[in-house]
């Protein structure tokens, strides 16, 4: 033997280093990420913001943010029918006004009819133009206020011995406000006071005012907004808990989804080499043959079998063996360069490759590729009879699905048929119906 020739271990490039690289890729289906972006530390911040329990009504900033994309839609859609509904209302309350504050009714139908009536339904126009729910709540809160102003305007102009009862039809704003139109908690408490400062105002402003009636009316006043206010609170805590559960679900199902997808990756790759395995090229072989078989395309099979491999096992050790399978898939990984081809390895120190649609010149420049790849990663195997490196012989096959007698174990025993010749001329050779004598 040359003594330059001698390593006592192959030199091999770990698998690990090539891995991403654009002229390799790994030809097994990789585990998708979801396209939900719940990461570990999503999922992290939404647990610990369930223990928390929120009472403030608030977030953590970046769960904030998704809450109000995820939910500005609804509110939307929500806060718009509330417009809709204050005007029908708005326009209902010259009944009352008819009833009990008659002497200001023509001034009540103007200013409901003619006044604020086309106001809110250019605001809903408007905000149509919006799309942040927070210019929403404030058309809600204008127009609420809006209402409130015209009642207590008609109650100040009236002389009907009802005016001040009148007020307590600031309630129904409250309500409206506070219950209907559902906006957020801390923007509804602000509105809250300003409606009891209204009231108070109101009375101040009223000619002539009978405490009988102001403080009844202002305790209905205020214990319906604290009631409506506490009754928001509750309404929109649960809200934002729910949505952290279902949050919190979402997480799990999509840790859940991660992990079947690399449970079923590692399962369909051969954990020393990094390649497929015998079961992914069995079920992935499956599949082309049935394409093919409607296309009518070709299926093309390498096969083939590192030369003297159990001489190098005894020469280097079973690691160097291992080291030695390593490099060689990866330099079958990096001869492939088709979207469509795989490589396999098939048992020991047999690989497979699978090539769809390709042409026999094909075939047999792939092959050749593949044999001349093995022996340039001049790995030492001086064991080898044959050679002072390792080196690997390839046995060819090709089918149309379609042709008679035609099925994938067929084309597997005519690949195996011809590593078989191969080897037994030599081997360091491609052998088959595609490969050039």
């Amino acid at each position: 033997m040359v003594e330059g020739l001698k390593f006592p271990v192959p030199p091999v490039v770990p698998a690990v280093e090539r891995r991403g690289s654009r002229e390799e890729p790994l030809r097994l289906p990789p585990a998708r990420p979801s396209r939900d972006d719940l990461d570990a530390d999503t999922a992290n911040l939404i647990q610990q913001t369930l223990s928390d329990q929120f009472r403030w009504l608030a977030f953590p900033a970046p769960l904030e943010r998704r809450y109000a994309d995820e939910t500005t839609r609804t509110r939307i859609e929500s806060l718009r029918n509330a417009g809709t509904a204050i005007t029908f209302l708005m326009n209902l309350f010259l009944v009352t006004d008819y009833v009990m504050v008659h002497d200001v009714f023509e001034q009540a139908v103007q200013w409901r009819v003619w006044g604020y009536t086309p106001i809110v339904l250019i605001g809903l126009w408007l905000i149509g133009k919006f799309k942040h729910v927070g210019w929403h709540e404030f058309f809600a809160s204008v127009a609420t206020v809006l209402a409130a102003c015209i009642q207590i305007g008609l109650c100040l102009i009236s002389e009907s011995p009802y005016a001040q009862a009148y007020l307590t039809g600031l309630t129904m704003m409250v309500f409206f406000s506070n219950v209907f139109s559902r906006i957020r908690f801390w923007r509804a408490l602000p509105l809250n006071g300003l409606y009891l400062l209204m009231y108070a105002v109101g009375v101040f402003l009223l000619p002539s005012h009978h405490w009988e009636l102001t403080i009844p009316i202002g305790l209905i006043l205020s214990s319906t907004a604290l009631f409506t206010l506490y009754h928001l609170y509750m309404q929109e805590y649960e809200e934002r808990h729910n949505y952290l559960l279902a949050l919190h679900q979402r997480a799990l199902s999509v840790d859940l989804s991660r992990a079947n997808a690399e449970l079923d990756r590692v399962s369909r790759m051969d954990p020393l080499t990094e390649v497929a395995n015998r079961r992914h090229f069995d079920e992935y072989l499956g599949q082309l043959w049935e394409r093919a078989s409607h296309n009518n395309d070709r299926v093309s099979i390498l096969m083939l079998d590192i030369d003297h491999f159990k001489r190098f096992n005894d020469r280097y050790g079973h690691p160097a063996g291992d080291a030695c399978l390593t490099q060689v898939a990866q330099a079958l990984r990096k001869c492939l360069r088709r979207p469509g081809d795989l490589v396999a390895r098939y048992g020991g120190e047999e690989f497979i490759v699978v090539l769809y649609k390709a042409t026999p010149d094909h075939v047999a420049q792939a092959a050749e590729r593949i044999r001349a790849a093995v022996e340039a990663l001049d790995i030492p195997h001086e064991e080898s009879p044959i050679h002072l490196r390792v080196t690997v012989s390839v046995g060819v096959a090709s089918v149309h699905p379609q042709e008679k007698d035609a099925s994938t174990q067929a084309l597997i025993h005519q690949a195996d048929q011809a590593l078989y010749q191969a080897k037994n001329r030599g081997r360091n050779r491609t052998w088959g119906a595609e490969v050039p004598p």
